[in-house]
Formats: C-alpha cells, structure tokens, sequence
C-alpha cells in the first residue's frame, strides 16, 4: 500500500523547535523584567545616598568583590552616568551590554527555529572566571584604587 503523493514530500523533523515571532516573547520578558525591576530599585532608593550592606565578603573583610557597587553602578547608568557606572563597578557596567547582545542573539534564533546552548562552552566561563578573579584582586590593591567602587555618603 502506498501512501498519498502529498505525505511523501512532507519533511518531518523530530523534536524540532517551534518557529515564528511567538517564540521571541520569552527572551523579551526576561529583558522587561530586568529592566522593570532595575528601574523600581531605581525609584525606591538611592545607593548613592543610602548603605544597604549586602555583600558578605566586604562586610567581613573589607574586601571588594567583582560585584560590589554593582547597585549604584546600574543606578548611575539608568541616570545616564556612563562614567560613574564606570567608576563604580566597571565590570558590570560592560557585562550589561554584552548580556544584552546575547539575549537578542537568543530571541532572533529562537524565532528562527533554531536550537541555542545557553551555557557557553567550558573554556569561556574559565576564562569568565579568571576574569572576575583577576577584577576582584586588582581593585582591592591601592595602585588600583580606581577600580573599587566609590565610598557610600557616610558611610
């Protein structure tokens, strides 16, 4: 028995992805929602005025991480501050653009029904890794001084 001349030309693909603008709705609910919620924090309080302690390793130590100022560095960016949002956390302050890169990277292949790894291969978190490490060191050595974010007014 042979099957109708129209079900031998169809292709079908096992677990492929679904195609179509639809599919773009997750990664731009993920950037509304960052973006939402930065500019709540933006509204409810000022870093720059206000010490909210949250980073562990520098409340015991003293010690800045890679993330310390990272508040008051979004904080400026969103007042359009480019050069504070520098001066207080300039890893974050490039991570913001390139995250967002990705993400248009991710929603235009996922519109196209292409498949996406989200995880990045192991040699480029080691060498994510390495650099925060190497960010985390420098801005705590005076010769560095630029690096650490700036003093909290009173603090």
């Amino acid at each position: 028995m042979t099957s109708p001349a129209w079900q031998e030309h169809r292709t079908v693909v096992p677990d492929a992805p679904a195609r179509g603008p639809r599919q773009m709705l997750l990664p731009l609910v993920i950037v509304a929602s960052g973006l939402t919620l930065a500019v709540l924090v933006q509204l409810v309080f000022d870093p720059f005025r206000t010490h909210i302690p949250l980073c562990v390793l520098n409340h015991l130590t003293g010690l800045e991480c890679p993330g310390c100022g990272a508040i008051r560095s979004v904080h400026a960016l969103l007042d359009g501050q480019l050069l504070l949002a520098l001066r207080n956390n300039a890893l974050v302050t490039m991570a913001i653009p390139l995250t967002g890169i990705g993400l248009g990277v991710w929603a235009v292949r996922r519109a196209r029904g292409m498949r996406t790894n989200l995880m990045p291969p192991n040699t480029v978190l080691l060498a994510l890794v390495g650099i925060a490490v190497l960010y985390a060191v420098l801005r705590n050595l005076s010769m560095f001084w630029f690096l650490a974010p700036i003093s909290y007014v009173g603090g």
